[in-house]
């Protein structure tokens, strides 16, 4: 069965996508660290459970993202 996610999680999701172009054009530490930040919400909101297989690509996303934000710092 599949549910609608809720227009927050959908928000996110969209503001997620922004922040990726964002960096993709203007790579920083700050925003890979909001990029997890972002990721983070998305994995603790409720519709996470609804959402078939984004549950185990935004934890591999976020653990990246963790990374690339440590590393950019010690750059």
């Amino acid at each position: 069965m599949c549910l609608t996610a809720s227009n927050e999680f959908t928000y996110m999701e969209s503001w997620l996508v922004m922040l990726l172009t964002t960096y993709n054009n203007n790579p920083s530490s700050g925003l890979a660290k909001t990029i997890s930040f972002y990721l983070t919400k998305l994995l603790h909101h409720d519709d996470i459970n609804f959402s078939g297989n984004k549950r185990c690509e935004y934890l591999a996303m976020q653990r990246y993202w963790q990374w690339h934000a440590r590393n950019k710092e010690a750059s």
